[in-house]
């Protein structure tokens, strides 16, 4: 296992720690990884499994291992990829940084093109309302805001799950 997959999957099964004790048990991995003079893959193995790493920081914390909560929302996996990038930028070169930021760049980009199809629609059914309904306001603001709506929805849907399989590829 190389050390970003482990500290992905660290931070995903200590999830139910406090976000600063979570980052806190975090960086003791890491430490531990970058003081090592072996490779990371030796040293990661030399923690043992994942579920023995877990047991020991719940006993450590007061908690029994049996009955924490291991389900993961997409807003906390979305959070822990972000948290993961910013230590990927953190440590890279700046060639590396700069072609990040502009992928990112190019996805918020995209994302905004999104609309166009979306102000079609709704300048569509303006229309619509204006020549059947004799421009009834009320009809239009309800269906500016519905539309405006499932933009957001297909926004975000599009950017989080874009930005996981890209994040993804990049490890």
């Amino acid at each position: 296992m190389n050390r970003n997959t482990f500290l992905k999957s660290l931070r995903k099964n200590l999830s139910f720690l406090e976000k600063e004790e979570l980052e806190k048990e975090v960086l003791y991995y890491i430490n531990k990884i970058d003081s090592s003079k072996e490779p990371d893959e030796e040293i990661i193995k030399s923690f043992g499994s994942m579920e023995s790493i877990v047991k020991e920081v719940s006993k450590k914390h007061g908690l029994n291992y049996k009955t924490i909560d291991k389900k993961e929302n997409w807003f906390k996996t979305f959070y822990n990829d972000l948290v993961d990038l910013s230590t990927i930028l953190k440590n890279s070169d700046g060639k590396k940084r700069t072609k990040i930021l502009l992928d990112l760049l190019l996805l918020v980009v995209i994302t905004c093109v999104l609309k166009i199809p979306f102000i079609f629609v709704r300048d569509l059914g303006d229309r619509l309302v204006e020549i059947i309904l004799n421009n009834n306001i009320t009809i239009l603001a309800v269906w500016g805001f519905v539309i405006e709506i499932l933009y957001v929805i297909v926004a975000l849907s599009f950017f989080i799950k874009t930005f996981e399989k890209w994040f993804k590829s990049m490890k």
